[in-house]
């Protein structure tokens, strides 16, 4: 028995077979290695598109009062009132409710691979609730996605060329890429006011309707290749600056047929260094990063400084504000002359030196209230205007008076110390990202107040 197991052990020992049956069976096992290698990274490294959709319902908007409600280690765009969506570099995704203390589970994600969100921007459904609210992400292969808000399914999808180097550039909270997209934009017709997705790509700039996607527009400058970088929009224009033309040209566009409206140069533009040609062009008094911008601010040449350190007595060119007119020629705003100025309706609200808040008409120029609560403006609306003051407080000033209607305070803890550059107002919600310095090129771990460096607070 013991002889026989011994000559069985030899019989499928590989070293008792010979060397051409050797060298085949390990060809064969180095084929199946490299085989299932092959398949592992292609399941891997392939390009892939995964959609996890909602399955249960969004809630109704809850009442807004003037409290804090959550810390967040991320940024949100906030849908409707009822969910908080959410980018990170190959994922898009929401939770609700909007006053969740932390971040929840994902409602819906939405995830591609391995193309980078680049640009992310919201529809809500209109007034009347018919329709679907959307979000339209851009990637940097130029996929551009529209995503249900509520269900986080595919509405359309559309492509366009991307420019060079598009990546995602919101780090850690994604608040640059949701808060200020560079190559999204939304405006809206002229006509009958429905909302118009404004998308630029390499050299390309496209009008898409966000409700079925559909390319209302297309408008090609390859002819001129990468002389239009300096873009944003109006309520109902699309502006953009051809820095190819000498001296350069700003380019005014009607959103909903991307007809070419007007084009204008700031008085004083000519031709000389490419830092007077290329003068010095702003957009101001915007709705959510460089969109629906009630103004600019505009100078001859690009040695321009700010309105405080002229007063400083650091230079002398400061820029003049314009806006566009009802027949679309462009008007000066002569009352518009601070750094930091919000214009709704007839009403402009400026930071004056020292923080205070004065509001002056557009029309008459005449003033119409001060008040003398000292902080920064970042905001206004119909109703509104916002300020966070020197102890971190956010405070509501009635639009008419100026009158301070309520606070909320922005600390969680009261020996918090922090600053900031992105902030969001939406919906009466305000949501800031909180720093410990402004100097981009910090880590994050230095560049971040936080973890959970995001704080939403009410407006009621």
């Amino acid at each position: 028995m013991g002889t026989g197991r011994a000559g069985l052990r030899r019989l499928v020992s590989p070293r008792s077979w010979s060397r051409p049956v050797r060298f085949v069976l390990t060809g064969l096992l180095v084929l199946v290695v490299v085989a299932a290698m092959g398949v592992t990274a292609y399941r891997t490294l392939k390009p892939a598109e995964t959609v996890s959709r909602a399955d249960k319902p969004v809630p109704s908007p809850e009442p807004i009062k003037s409290i804090q409600y959550a810390e967040l280690p991320s940024a949100p765009l906030i849908v409707e009132g009822r969910l908080r969506v959410y980018t990170e570099q190959r994922r898009v995704f929401a939770d609700t409710p909007v006053t969740a203390q932390r971040m929840n589970t994902p409602h819906w994600s939405y995830r591609r691979w391995p193309a980078e969100v680049v640009s992310i921007v919201e529809v809500e459904k209109p007034a009347s609730g018919v329709g679907m609210s959307v979000v339209i992400t851009k990637w940097s292969d130029g996929e551009i996605v529209a995503l249900d808000a509520e269900k986080g399914d595919i509405v359309w999808q559309a492509k366009i060329d991307p420019a060079d180097g598009e990546s995602f550039k919101g780090r850690r909270t994604g608040a640059k890429t949701m808060w200020s997209p560079e190559d999204l934009f939304v405006s809206a017709s002229a006509v009958d006011k429905q909302p118009v997705v404004i998308a630029t790509g390499k050299d390309v700039v496209e009008g898409i309707d966000p409700v079925n996607g559909d390319i209302r527009w297309t408008r090609s400058f390859t002819s001129e290749p990468g002389c239009r970088t300096n873009d944003w929009t109006g309520p109902d224009t699309y502006f953009v600056k051809n820095t190819c033309a000498k001296p350069a040209t700003l380019e005014i566009y009607d959103s909903a047929s991307g007809v070419l409206l007007n084009t204008w140069r700031p008085p004083g533009a000519s031709i000389g260094t490419d830092n007077v040609t290329n003068w010095f062009i702003e957009p101001t008094s915007c709705q959510l990063g460089h969109s629906g911008c009630v103004m600019f601010k505009a100078a001859p040449t690009g040695d321009v400084v700010t309105y405080t350190d002229a007063a400083s007595g650091l230079g002398t060119i400061t820029p003049a504000y314009w806006s566009l007119a009802a027949d679309h020629t462009i008007k000066p705003e002569p009352v518009a002359d601070k750094d930091t100025t919000i214009a709704v309706g007839d009403v402009i609200a400026q930071q004056m030196t020292g923080g205070y808040i004065w509001a002056f008409s557009r029309t008459t120029g005449k003033r119409l209230w001060m008040s003398e609560v000292a902080g920064r403006l970042i905001g206004g609306d119909q109703r509104n205007v916002y300020v966070i003051n020197n102890e971190y407080q956010l405070l509501v000033l009635n639009l008419e008076t100026g009158a301070v209607t309520s606070s909320t305070e922005l600390r969680i803890r009261p020996a918090d110390r922090f600053v900031y550059s992105l902030y969001y107002l939406h919906a009466g919600y305000l949501v800031i990202e909180r720093l410990q310095t402004t100097k981009e090129s910090e880590i994050d771990d230095r560049y971040y107040f936080s973890q959970d460096t995001v704080v939403l607070v009410g407006i009621g």
